[in-house]
């Protein structure tokens, strides 16, 4: 039979150990406005697979920028003449090549670049 000693012991620390702890979960478990915090396993709010791209137009004419993946070409929008805008993306194979037409104009392939989640590229189109 246990001593009382050592039941008591134990179930002081347990009880120093939950007043720890509850404090911690219930931290992890809401935002400052009293609502749950997001999932971050929650495939819907991840973003992990997400690069930035911030082109630059030094050029005076407007130009839409694509990416470009063999026969596949996706939109990703315009970048006014001597403007410049950010477009964000998830992007899961490991290169990327991009195309620019401008209004009026050419056709430019890019490169094609190595390219992993989380990174922030830079293309800037010079003057012509």
């Amino acid at each position: 039979m246990p001593s009382t000693a050592s039941a008591f012991g134990r179930s002081r620390f347990f009880v120093f150990f939950v007043s720890l702890l509850l404090p911690a979960l219930t931290g992890c478990a809401t935002t400052d406005a009293g609502r749950p915090a997001d999932n971050p396993m929650d495939p819907a709010t991840m973003e992990g697979d997400e690069i930035q791209l911030l082109v630059r137009n030094l050029n005076f004419n407007q130009v839409t920028v694509y990416t470009a993946r063999g026969a596949s070409v996706r939109r990703l929008g315009i970048v006014p003449g001597k403007g410049e805008a950010t477009f964000r993306m998830n992007w899961h194979l490991p290169d990327i090549q991009l195309r620019v037409k401008e209004l009026a104009g050419d056709d430019y392939l890019t490169e094609t670049l190595p390219v992993s989640p989380g990174d922030f590229l830079e293309l800037i189109l010079p003057i012509r």
